[in-house]
């Protein structure tokens, strides 16, 4: 067999192979990941093309942590690692940022924003912020995530969170609950209880 052919089909064996095993390490998380709820703060959609996934936003993002690298740091984007912990009420929750992975219990590799040397992070970003469904019900959940501006006002809306696998770092989002409901049983049913504006986009009215 020609050495070229040998080549080809090495490399194509190799780009099959990467999807391959990404595809393993994703439902090993699923079967063996410890569950974390991560409570979604409200949506603010902007992109009216996006039909096949939401654009979440997460509590646990927002909070007071001290840098791993504080006093030496200059302004721009840092990685580190977020410990996980669980609130009163079961919610994830970020305890500290560390600049190692740990040997021992949760934790999720996130991004952060510095202003200078203060040493204090007030935001950053997670490794998730999409939770995938069926073309195009991307609107229809963002429509139950974000306020309802019908009345004039800015209303609440349901309170949502993500469930979430989480095994050596890796996470996968294995459902979104709103008001103590899967989104996959709103969008198959939508209750009485939804907003006016949510129930004409989830029910195409």
């Amino acid at each position: 067999m020609p050495r070229r052919v040998i080549l080809f089909l090495f490399v194509a064996a190799a780009q099959l192979a990467v999807p391959a095993w990404m595809l393993v390490g994703h439902e090993r998380v699923r079967k063996d990941g410890a569950v974390f709820l991560f409570r979604t703060a409200p949506v603010d959609p902007r992109d009216p093309f996006r039909g096949e996934y939401v654009r979440l936003n997460f509590e646990a993002q927002q909070g007071s942590w001290t840098a791993p690298d504080a006093g030496t740091m200059e302004y721009g984007q840092r990685n580190a690692f977020a410990l996980l912990d669980t609130d009163s009420l079961g919610y994830a929750r970020i305890t500290a940022l560390v600049d190692h992975a740990p040997d021992n219990g949760p934790y999720l590799p996130i991004r952060y924003w510095t202003m200078g040397d203060e040493g204090t992070v007030n935001s950053l970003e997670l490794p998730f912020d999409r939770y995938y469904l069926e073309e195009g019900d991307g609107p229809k959940t963002e429509a139950l995530l974000a306020p309802d501006w019908s009345s004039g006002s800015p209303s609440t809306p349901l309170p949502a969170h993500a469930v979430v696998r989480i095994l050596h770092g890796q996470a996968v989002i294995t459902d979104l609950v709103v008001g103590e409901r899967s989104i996959h049983d709103w969008l198959k049913d939508p209750p009485k209880e939804a907003s006016p504006a949510a129930t004409s986009v989830l029910t195409g009215s």
